[in-house]
């Protein structure tokens, strides 16, 4: 099998996140000899198989200040050593460098997006990079897979030795069916070439790098993976949903312990000899598994518990920021995690699943990140994924407004991240006021997550939510005072006609119209002359004077308090308010 790596596998490989093929050109099945990063001022000395990366090529966009375009005619030389081909950024620049790229024998160009339909149909394949990459972290990334192929085919040149994706292309001829290698928390790990003949499912596991928590809590409920367990050999596991390929999986084991499982989608259960040879394989499976596990699990602890130390905050966290290098500017805090869970959706093993779909979260973040803010760092905490993220070369207002751009399109671009909600904190301008930042993320995610703020926006700032954030911290002091729901003209109306009774409802629908008759009336799909009457028996019943402020605002919210306290029991959390999310 060809160790080789291509353009696209290389973007396979990556993810979507990062990349993915805009042009499919001739290029992209060549084997990758090489990055280059071309400079549209200075040209780049083009060789066979190479990689180009476009910096400050824009074929989409605008030309960069300070940039003058080309000369008419002047599209650089048709040779190697191109130069002035791309200055300015605009399509026919592209086009040049393309074609110089063709007769060079450069496979590949990689570019930001938007890329140019003028490049469709081209000779050379070009792939569109994530706009807020650092083309750093793309030559970095690329050069690295580069070894890493480069490495495989010394070490075994039949490819049967080579790295997990090697692996599951040598198991999908074999079983001449799409794999997935994934690791025992389900993040995908590796994958074979041949995913179109799968299913939806499967292109959703790879897209997100992790199979979608709806078809691993129908697994466990089925009992499949107990199955799996406890099997020694291949199991056969029919489809969890309509449209879906039942799949042949095997555990794979270093000594007892389940270290990952390979996935097949197969049309029929496989026949005993090849499912013997599928077992064979596993100790190869495993060996991988668990080098890759320990080169890189210390080195990830490490920069967890810096990161943990970090946002507790204190002298230790400021000898840990020093370390992961965010003490040099604003820090703002990233808080994620899912909607809090309805009713009927808990099991006896819930937690244990959400602890696990929190570790594929914050996979899928960190690889994020890796590409497009590189010196970021996450961390697992017990109800939230964290993320830290300093800006070095920005003011407060510009780095704030970055973390939220970058997290809307981190939610957008991964399938994983889907019914998330994303709370920014900060920025913090020093590292002494992390905690403060983490403190205003916790707070804005509680807000983000409870039922009370259903509806509202996936990524936001306490600000952005900070009514039901102040109703949930008042929540919070009336049950420690024991202070009862209703008091005074509240409390009246609710001994004359019940605590759902019309005055309460009307006073309510009254309040939240900010006092305007008409529109309280319509909400309550009533005459305003009978809104009215209500409002005089209020004042009788309730003994309220609309004219004592302190007692509307009292009343009002009294009111918003009982509607948070509602909201959560509708949604099946029967935890108080105050606790943490």
């Amino acid at each position: 099998m060809d160790h080789r790596l291509t353009a696209r596998r290389l973007v396979a490989e990556t993810g979507p996140t990062l990349l993915r093929v805009a042009v499919d050109g001739p290029g992209a099945d060549r084997p990758l000899t090489g990055v280059v990063i071309y400079d549209p001022a200075a040209g780049a000395e083009l060789e066979p198989g190479c990689v180009v990366l476009g910096v400050g090529l824009s074929p989409g966009g605008p030309r960069s200040p300070g940039r003058p375009g080309a000369a008419a005619g002047d599209t650089g030389s048709a040779g190697p050593g191109v130069a002035g081909a791309g200055r300015g950024g605009d399509h026919a620049d592209a086009a040049a460098l393309a074609r110089a790229m063709e007769a060079a024998g450069a496979a590949v160009l990689a570019l930001k997006g938007p890329v140019p339909d003028g490049l469709q149909g081209g000779p050379v394949a070009v792939l569109e990079v994530n706009p807020d990459a650092s083309w750093m972290h793309v030559a970095s990334m690329i050069r690295e897979r580069l070894l890493d192929h480069s490495r495989d085919g010394r070490r075994s040149p039949d490819g049967a030795g080579g790295d997990l994706f090697t692996i599951a292309n040598t198991i999908a001829e074999m079983l001449q069916a799409p794999v997935t290698i994934e690791d025992r928390s389900a993040a995908v790990l590796a994958w074979s070439t041949g995913q179109r003949g799968a299913d939806e499912a499967r292109v959703e596991s790879i897209l997100g790098r992790a199979v979608h928590h709806r078809w691993l809590d129908q697994l466990r409920a089925r009992g499949d993976f107990a199955r799996l367990h406890a099997s020694g050999g291949t199991v056969h596991i029919e489809p969890v949903a309509p449209g879906m390929l039942p799949r042949a999986a095997l555990a794979v084991r270093a000594g007892a312990e389940v270290v990952g499982y390979v996935w097949a989608a197969v049309p029929r259960p496989l026949p005993d000899d090849l499912a013997r040879r599928l077992e064979q394989l596993a100790p190869l499976v495993a060996l991988h598994l668990v080098n890759t596990r320990a080169t890189s699990s210390w080195a990830r602890q490490q920069r967890a518990e810096l990161a943990a130390a970090v946002l507790a905050g204190g002298s230790a966290g400021a000898d840990a920021a020093r370390q992961l290098h965010l003490d040099t500017g604003p820090l703002c805090v990233l808080a994620a995690a899912p909607p809090l869970a309805g009713p009927g959706e808990r099991s006896p093993g819930a937690d244990a699943a959400a602890a696990a779909e929190r570790r594929r979260f914050e996979d899928v973040l960190a690889l994020h990140l890796a590409a497009v803010h590189p010196s970021a760092v996450t961390v697992c905490g017990n109800d939230a994924v964290y993320a830290l993220l300093a800006w070095p070369r920005s003011g407060p207002s510009q780095a704030l407004d970055g973390t939220r751009a970058l997290a809307r399109d981190f939610l957008s671009r991964s399938p994983l991240a889907g019914g998330h909600v994303v709370a920014v904190g900060g920025p913090a301008e020093s590292v002494g006021r992390v905690t403060r930042a983490r403190a205003q993320a916790d707070a804005a995610l509680r807000a983000m997550r409870h039922p009370a703020a259903s509806g509202g926006p996936s990524v936001a700032t306490l600000e952005d939510v900070a009514l039901t954030a102040m109703l949930l911290e008042l929540a919070d002091a009336t049950e420690a005072l024991a202070l009862p729901d209703a008091t005074g003209p509240l409390l009246r109306l609710a001994e004359h006609d019940g605590e759902q009774g019309v005055l309460t409802e009307t006073l309510a629908a009254y309040l939240a119209s900010a006092g305007v008759a008409e529109d309280a009336a319509a909400l309550l799909r009533i005459h305003v002359n009978t809104l009215r009457y209500r409002l005089r028996r209020i004042r009788e019943v309730g003994e309220l004077d609309f004219g004592d402020a302190d007692a509307v605002l009292l009343a009002h919210l009294q009111l918003r308090l009982r509607a948070v306290r509602a909201a959560a029991l509708d949604a099946g959390d029967k935890r108080p308010p105050g606790t943490s999310s």
